[in-house]
């Protein structure tokens, strides 16, 4: 059975930028159930809004695991299986045994990845290991991860960290399991797994993302602008947000090549901190 192991509805909150999905809980499964998927785990940030709206929903051919994606003083961390929220900020360990007294598991997600929200080498306390993130679009981050779970010998899954519900699924395991919670954990425990799908975002998906959320929370992006930039800074910034809700072709021009500037830079990035560690 195929699951999204890790996505987002609007209860994810960014600091600056708001919503980090525009989507509901039930958007997402309809999403999900429409692209044949047989589960999905939303995992919002610090949070367990979505399974209070999805709790009730009963599917004979289809399963809602309940979840959430906890931060950690050392990283961020996939709960699987819970019954209640847990609460951010906390040691990783803790948080895991935490996890495991209701009963559920927990998946190291985007260990390596460049903006350090990963949990690195901590990843070997969780009981699986997300080896391949759509997001993470450099490629070197995902390598380390698949290399890293193979060395330590943990169970490896992989999910979307669908933001957006038109890619749930782009990356998806296949778990040998039913339609019960109990199966699933113990698939993921186990490393049941059949198949792993992996796909990576395009660049214009995650440019149309950003500028979606910029333009929903134009007023706060400018304040914190204001706030927390200097003046060089400040006044790049404020040319670049004019042209986000703009449709020329110059604003498309230089959305799209600000987007691979910055995926060109996260990639020698990421080739200088992992790439060393996918040799040993």
């Amino acid at each position: 059975m195929w699951f999204e192991l890790h996505s987002h509805s609007w209860y994810s909150k960014g600091a600056i930028l708001g919503e980090e999905s525009f989507s509901s809980p039930v958007q997402m499964v309809k999403e999900a159930r429409r692209k044949g998927l047989q589960g999905i785990a939303i995992t919002d940030h610090d949070n367990f809004k979505s399974w209070n709206s999805l709790k009730n929903l009963k599917f004979d051919d289809f399963f809602i695991i309940p979840g959430e994606e906890i931060s950690t003083k050392q990283g961020h961390l996939l709960g699987l299986g819970i019954s209640e929220e847990i609460k951010p900020s906390q040691d990783v360990q803790e948080t895991i045994d935490k996890v495991h007294s209701q009963g559920g598991v927990t998946i190291a997600p985007h260990p390596f990845d460049i903006a350090r929200f990963g949990l690195g080498n901590l990843a070997k306390h969780a009981d699986a290991i997300e080896v391949f993130n759509s997001g993470n679009m450099d490629k070197f981050s995902n390598l380390r991860a698949r290399k890293y779970a193979s060395k330590i010998n943990k169970p490896k899954v992989v999910g979307t960290d669908a933001h957006m519900k038109d890619v749930i699924g782009r990356s998806a395991t296949n778990l040998d399991a039913g339609f019960d919670l109990d199966s699933i954990i113990n698939a993921i425990k186990k490393e049941k797994v059949l198949d792993l799908r992996k796909n990576y975002l395009k660049v214009g998906e995650i440019k149309d993302w950003y500028i979606a959320r910029i333009n929903r929370n134009y007023e706060t992006v400018v304040n914190h602008i204001d706030t927390n930039y200097n003046l060089l800074k400040k006044t790049f910034a404020k040319n670049m947000l004019r042209l986000s809700d703009q449709e020329t072709r110059k604003s498309k021009g230089i959305a799209s090549f600000l987007s691979y500037t910055s995926l060109v830079t996260s990639t020698g990035y990421s080739i200088l901190i992992n790439f060393p560690r996918c040799l040993t």
